[in-house]
């Protein structure tokens, strides 16, 4: 036997001796439990059964192996969770669970509801509901790689008068966990109007799982805006996102990256058709930016643009320790006076104080940005378009521009321009981290922390850390890197002293 067969046979033998392990390993585990909950004694609700029969359909197409469960008690809803919970533990597989009925929310703790619940009082609530909360955490110690929950469960409810508050309590979602819910916290969702019609939450997610390949992150947030643009605001659904990287539920797999040429074409595509609209005053137009371009750089933009122009009809209510968020309400106001200490690596550190002034509809200008000195200029929602050594364009995202929430995260691009006119692209990609206790020379403050990356073209990857209150324009403390003169990366610090509304 020559050279040549020896190779083809022992690759041959190589070839055959892997086909076993590829026939027999699974494809990726994916398993659904759908619940609908609607023969409740004393408040029956239309649409949960078909809401969940529809669902089915739609995740079993998905590759999901669904178990339906209706109209479940207490006994029969516990059961089917702890089933769901072994048949998904240490697969690495990914959980989908859906719900829609009754839920109620009790000190800031989420229940969904049995149909055979007879709450007297709200010492009924936790022996009688299941806990989200526990649910969530119960399930993220499983070990599987993606945990979905879908709560369509904010309908208006007749146990309100027992409770402070309507709707559900947001709920941070954990690690490659997504809770996606109806409304926004403290809010209700609308039944579907008619028998056999679907409510507008599960008519947007059905219509989503049917006809978009597509990351979670991208769904979620189309239902979010698609749902608010056909209630005409009065219901905007929500989602917490601790999911960092690109899952596919509908199977697909993921693109492959674009090079740098096609990130720039497709770039060059979205600020276009974003170039024609940003001035304008009508909302169906942003609304159609954000569904055809959820993923884009722009999108943050658009929505903050939205806010502004496209008050919703509702607010969310604020739980204890929280603040209602509306960017559109006076993140920057004319006079607004920040007293900064800033320390930068091997230098003393010094005292600035910022003033904010010439707010328009659409920006906010403030002095000694990061020195004494130079001028910065942020959008109303707080996107940079100037930072007094640089100009952007379009303006960059360095939080968000609607509401703040811990998984929310976004990515984009902007054409620096320095004050010598040299030109670089800088790509970035932020996210909402948490939601802690930070101290400054102020005091104590409850701020999101905010994390974001830069990478400039020809230069080092840097870093910021931010601790912002949604309801100011600038941050409570931020730890930022910059490039010095010698192009070494170096170190800082903006901090508050004090700051007070003009």
């Amino acid at each position: 036997m020559n050279l040549f067969r020896k190779i083809q046979w022992i690759i041959w033998l190589l070839w055959a001796s892997l086909q076993p392990a590829v026939a027999n390993a699974p494809e990726q585990l994916r398993r659904a439990l759908v619940i609908g909950n609607a023969t409740y004694k004393s408040a029956p609700l239309k649409n949960p059964g078909n809401d969940a029969r529809a669902m089915k359909e739609a995740l079993e197409a998905a590759g999901f192996k669904v178990h339906l469960l209706l109209d479940a008690n207490r006994s029969q809803l516990g059961q089917a969770l702890q089933d769901h919970q072994a048949a998904i533990r240490g697969t690495q597989g990914l959980s989908f669970i859906y719900y829609a009925g009754h839920g109620v929310q009790l000190e800031a703790e989420n229940f969904i509801l049995p149909v055979d619940v007879n709450i007297q009082s709200e010492k009924d609530i936790p022996e009688q509901g299941v806990s989200v909360k526990k649910l969530v955490e119960s399930m993220s110690a499983q070990g599987g790689r993606l945990n979905v929950f879908v709560l369509d469960a904010c309908r208006d409810n007749p146990f309100r008068a027992q409770q402070n508050f309507r709707g559900f309590a947001p709920v941070d979602a954990p690690a490659r966990t997504l809770v996606g819910y109806a409304t926004e916290a403290g809010n209700v969702a609308i039944d579907g109007q008619e028998d056999g019609a679907h409510g507008l939450y599960t008519a947007a997610l059905l219509h989503e799982l049917k006809n978009t390949a597509a990351p979670i992150d991208n769904i979620f947030k189309r239902i979010k805006f698609g749902v608010r643009r056909a209630s005409q605001g009065q219901q905007v659904p929500a989602y917490s996102n601790g999911v960092f990287e690109d899952v596919y539920l509908t199977g697909a797999s993921s693109p492959a990256s674009l090079t740098s040429e096609e990130k720039k074409k497709q770039f060059d595509q979205e600020r276009q058709v974003w170039n024609n609209i940003k001035d304008g005053k009508n909302p169906e137009q942003i609304f159609n930016f954000i569904q055809a371009y959820p993923a884009s750089s722009l999108s943050e933009l658009a929505q903050g643009v939205l806010e502004r122009i496209d008050r919703k009809s509702i607010r969310s209510q604020a739980f204890e320790g929280e603040v209602v968020q509306n960017p559109a309400d006076g993140r920057f106001r004319n006079g607004d006076l920040y007293t900064m200490k800033i320390s930068y690596e091997h230098r003393p550190s010094f005292i600035v104080k910022s003033t904010v002034f010439d707010v328009s509809e659409d920006s906010a200008k403030y002095t000694n940005v990061f020195d004494q000195g130079p001028s910065g200029q942020m959008t109303i929602a707080g996107a940079v378009i100037s930072d007094g050594q640089n100009t952007f364009d379009p303006p960059y995202v360095l939080v968000p521009g609607a509401e703040y929430q811990v998984g929310k995260r976004w990515r984009g691009r902007s054409l620096r321009t320095n004050l010598k006119g040299q030109k670089a692209w800088m790509d970035y990609s932020g996210k909402v981290v948490a939601r802690e206790q930070v101290t400054v020379p102020a005091g104590m403050f409850l701020a999101y922390r905010v994390e974001i990356q830069f990478q400039i073209e020809g230069e080092a990857l840097l870093n910021a850390s931010l601790w912002v209150q949604p309801e100011w324009g600038l941050a409570i403390k931020t730890n930022f890197q910059f490039l010095d003169p010698n192009g070494r990366v170096r170190s800082g610090v903006r901090e508050m002293v004090g700051r007070q509304r003009g």
